[in-house]
């Protein structure tokens, strides 16, 4: 019965349509189609429509948001173009329509250009989704990456300056800023944007949000800003500093297995062998398969001088992936200030022909 009743629909539609006339009756056809979500047969109506009426920028916008329904969101971003350059003032009226989100059709476009590495592509869709968005602090971060990897870093600076003086609560923005200075060897101002965004996530507000899975982004951010700044706060040579923003991040997100692993790197790199093998056992525990967890694990032990612990690390190690040439190494030491020379002369030839093996490839 329902498959009568959309067919006797489908007739009564196409009637009406031979009463209004061929001039529109390709647009509503497509209309109807696309509220039976078969957006195949939208899409050839509304080609046809386009044929007939080829000055008339309806049937292209009309086009472009069915090829959006599909989920074909580049041949949707070149129809609304079209319908936009016959007539400009079309764009002020798809800003102000809340049916459609524009925004998304341009944004997934451009991120679709991104992952093809078509950067100058995707710049010119992500431009154009912030006729849509003018703060969306997504498409600003994404345009400011194309204009790294066009090598605009003037352009991307901005962008990300940009960014901040309109959505300046972003914390993914201060962190891809500072990773730009970074990239770009500007050592105090990736310091000083970091310290920035350090002040977001420790007002006292940050965290209080009742939606649970907005309070898990939010700490899952302060936490990234802790691990950047700590980070930064090694290489630049301020180790006491760099520890105690690290274990705010722990605090925050204790079960995170990055986090644990950060945080044993930065105590690895304090000389902190011993506290280092805490964060680094959490690591494996969470992922029984995480091979850089193992190795420092290990590597962690052996500077403890925990020789049958880093043994039994290097081991697990190796039993994920026996071309882990820098685990036969590493257990070759332990064996060796154990007495088991033997053992550690056969570790250190496998750890040696495995790295050959390694160049060769």
């Amino acid at each position: 019965m329902k498959h009568f009743n959309n067919f006797l629909l489908v007739l009564l539609s196409f009637i009406l349509l031979f009463f209004l006339g061929c001039q529109s009756q390709y647009v509503t056809a497509g209309k109807i189609y696309i509220d039976q979500e078969n957006y195949d047969a939208a899409i050839d109506q509304f080609k046809k429509a386009v044929e007939a009426e080829p000055q008339n920028p309806e049937t292209y916008i009309w086009l472009g948001k069915a090829y959006a329904y599909r989920k074909l969101y580049e041949e949707a971003c070149k129809q609304t173009e079209k319908g936009i350059s016959l007539d400009p003032k079309k764009l002020d009226v798809l800003k102000k329509d809340i049916s459609f989100n524009y925004w998304a059709v341009f944004f997934n476009a451009g991120m679709k250009h991104v992952d093809n590495k078509e950067f100058d592509l995707a710049l010119k869709r992500i431009e154009r989704s912030l006729d849509f968005e003018p703060k969306s602090a997504q498409s600003l971060n994404y345009l400011a990456y194309c204009f790294i990897k066009l090598k605009r870093d003037d352009d991307a600076e901005k962008t990300y300056k940009k960014t901040i003086e309109l959505v300046p609560d972003n914390v993914d923005t201060y962190v891809n800023l500072a990773s730009f200075y970074r990239i770009s060897e500007k050592k105090e101002e990736e310091e000083a944007i970091l310290k920035k965004a350090r002040k977001i996530v420790e007002n006292p507000d940050w965290l209080k949000v009742e939606n649970e899975d907005i309070l898990k982004q939010r700490k899952k951010e302060a936490s990234m800003v802790y691990i950047e700044l700590g980070n930064v706060l090694l290489r630049h040579e301020k180790p006491e500093e760099a520890e105690k923003v690290l274990i705010k991040a722990i605090e925050l997100s204790p079960e995170d297995k990055n986090v644990n692993f950060n945080y044993g790197i930065a105590l690895y790199e304090l000389n902190k062998y011993m506290d280092a093998v805490t964060p680094f056992k959490k690591v494996v525990l969470l992922d029984s398969l995480d091979k850089e967890g193992y190795y420092y694990l290990g590597a962690a032990y052996l500077k403890a001088e925990k020789y049958n612990d880093a043994i039994e690390a290097c081991t697990k190690l190796l039993e994920i992936d026996p071309e882990y040439c820098e685990a036969y190494i590493n257990r070759a030491y332990a064996q060796r200030e154990l007495g088991n020379t033997d053992a550690a002369y056969e570790d250190a030839e496998i750890g040696i022909e495995c790295q050959k093996r390694r160049e060769n490839k």
